[in-house]
């Protein structure tokens, strides 16, 4: 019987219990760990898991998968931890907002052959895989150019608690756009196969939000197969848009929120998919936690590669130097 540790009683964190209820994981197979007691408390109540104050605490209960969902910034420190204990480890997006560490935890699961999952549950939207396939489609020919946008309002986030204490309002913690231009650009890397080699980044302060980052960022980006890149991020639209849109001499590819499709010029036609009125995205996260259990099993392969993370971390890193000295950064891949 697997036994989980979920380290984070956040939002996500507890998401990721649902998940593993929806997989048949049991209340006695889950602990949680995080310092705020009130959280502890409450997944208590609502599901039945205890928790742990401490990280230490938590692998001193010998679990055999340990699911990291606390900000990004602290990602690199539990999942080490769970590697050295001998843990297989999942971890949210973005693997990491620094490159410390990052050796030493892919030597520890190379090492000692432990599964080191981070976060995916795009690859899981039915949207994604359409458009997936439709890339693979040698008829849609190479991708030369894409844009991408998402904009949302930072306080509708988590209407229940203050924004200001949220992390998604601290870019030192991994938020202030970090985490959503994270999602984007690993999606962007798993559909096209694409790395990018240069960046420049523009981040501006430009509501009256409390928060200590940018709440919008303009990014132009350049792949070593010659993917040319836009990308815009704000927290201030009052209605979430979400949109990306890749073109080839032969095509266009546009994915949304809801739908997405795609126009041929041989055929001159849009080929289009179409999302259920009642669809919701939690399923995609009860798939990857799913797969997660079969890869610990032995039994799946997880469907983003490792080396995918960390080249986005390379990404915010050169994205960072770039904000900070106005300047076109070249990402660094050694």
């Amino acid at each position: 019987m697997q036994k989980f540790l979920i380290i984070g009683g956040g939002s996500m964190g507890k998401r990721r219990i649902r998940c593993l209820e929806a997989n048949d994981v049991t209340a006695g197979q889950m602990r949680l760990v995080d310092f705020r007691e009130d959280r502890r408390d409450e997944v208590l109540e609502k599901h039945q898991v205890a928790g742990f104050e401490c990280i230490e605490d938590g692998l001193a209960w010998h679990p055999d998968v340990v699911l990291v969902s606390v900000p990004g910034a602290y990602h690199v420190p539990a999942c080490l931890a769970a590697l050295e204990a001998g843990k297989h480890v999942f971890c949210e997006v973005p693997l990491s907002t620094s490159l410390d560490g990052i050796e030493r935890l892919v030597e520890l699961a190379s090492d000692q052959q432990l599964v080191m999952a981070p976060g995916c549950d795009w690859a899981f939207h039915p949207l994604n895989q359409q458009v997936r396939r439709w890339l693979d489609d040698s008829a849609f020919g190479k991708p030369l150019f894409c844009h991408a946008i998402q904009g949302s309002y930072l306080p509708d986030w988590h209407p229940y608690e203050d924004y200001r204490s949220f992390y998604a309002s601290n870019q030192t913690m991994g938020g202030g756009n970090l985490d959503m231009i994270a999602q984007d650009l690993t999606l962007l890397y798993w559909l096209t196969g694409d790395r990018m080699r240069h960046v420049f980044c523009q981040g501006n302060k430009l509501s009256e939000l409390e928060i200590s980052a940018s709440d919008y960022h303009q990014i132009v980006a350049s792949g070593r197969d010659g993917l040319a890149l836009t990308m815009q991020f704000d927290l201030i639209s009052r209605c979430h848009q979400y949109e990306i849109r890749i073109v080839s001499e032969q095509g266009i590819i546009e994915l949304g929120s809801t739908s997405s499709r795609r126009y041929l010029a041989a055929t001159q036609e849009w080929d289009e998919m179409t999302l259920p009125a009642d669809f919701s995205y939690e399923p995609c996260y009860i798939s990857e936690i799913r797969t997660l259990i079969d890869c610990v099993r032995g039994e799946a392969q997880w469907p983003l590669a490792l080396d995918c993370a960390i080249d986005v971390i390379r990404f915010l890193v050169a994205m960072g130097r770039s904000e900070r000295d106005e300047s076109r950064v070249a990402v660094s891949y050694e």
